[in-house]
């Protein structure tokens, strides 16, 4: 088959997964063990992606979306977050502030990243 039959596929996958065109800020795919603190109370959380805007991780935490939190990451130690959506054991917050380029590249190389088998 011929190249050139490939060459415009980006297309295809793009509109299979929408909110990829919506995202502001690249994510990195990471495997990392945190913490959440919320209203006084600490939860465990894995985080899953992550990206200089916000990250979705894994949590048993009983929170709801607008809730003001902090998670501890590398570096940056505890950071501030909002609870943007809960579903089905995942989190997305949104940081309070962007993470900078260069503290995040630093952050990045002390969190494992995420194995990959496709």
């Amino acid at each position: 088959m011929s190249p050139s039959v490939f060459a415009n596929l980006g297309h295809v996958l793009r509109s299979r997964d929408p909110s990829v065109e919506q995202r502001r800020a690249r994510r990195d795919l990471v495997d990392m063990v945190s913490h959440i603190s919320a209203q006084g109370h600490s939860h465990a959380a894995q985080i899953i992606n992550i990206s200089i805007l916000g990250l979705m991780c894994r949590s048993d935490a009983p929170l709801t979306p607008g809730t003001r939190v902090s998670i501890w990451l590398p570096v940056v130690q505890d950071y501030g977050a909002d609870i943007r959506w809960v579903q089905d054991g995942r989190i997305g917050m949104e940081f309070a502030e962007p993470i900078t380029g260069h503290v995040y590249d630093a952050m990045l190389t002390l969190i494992p990243p995420r194995p990959t088998v496709w």
